[in-house]
């Protein structure tokens, strides 16, 4: 099953909101993997090999250790929720308030209100 824009979206504000050591800790709970660079010597030269992976909801990043991959995950996520052309809020929210909400009635009880009759003050 396909993860939803707003666990990306959660899972992305509250890695943010950690330090690198609790944000791993997110990560095994969430269900995501890292995968460590290689240590053999004879990878020393060979860029990918020696690079840090972080996989989660999907998304995939790297980095040069673990600090490193985890913020590249979380911009990321960012980046995943932002390209995205379905989401409503203009504040970068995945979801909007007012999605889904009835429309307006045609008359508000306070253009209502203006059109119904006023008492005229007694003059003094």
């Amino acid at each position: 099953m396909e993860p939803t824009r707003q666990e990306i979206y959660a899972a992305a504000q509250d890695m943010q909101s950690r330090c690198p050591f609790r944000q791993a800790m997110l990560l095994q709970t969430l269900g995501g993997k890292v995968f460590p660079g290689s240590a053999d010597p004879s990878d020393r030269f060979d860029y990918d090999a020696v690079r840090w992976h972080v996989s989660l909801l999907g998304i995939t990043a790297s980095g040069d250790d673990m600090p490193s991959a985890l913020d590249a995950w979380i911009r990321s996520a960012r980046l995943h929720h932002t390209l995205d052309g379905s989401r409503g809020a203009t504040d970068g929210r995945p979801d909007c308030p007012y999605s889904g909400q009835a429309p307006l009635p045609k008359t508000l009880p306070v253009a209502e209100a203006r059109n119904l009759p006023t008492h005229q003050l007694a003059r003094g």
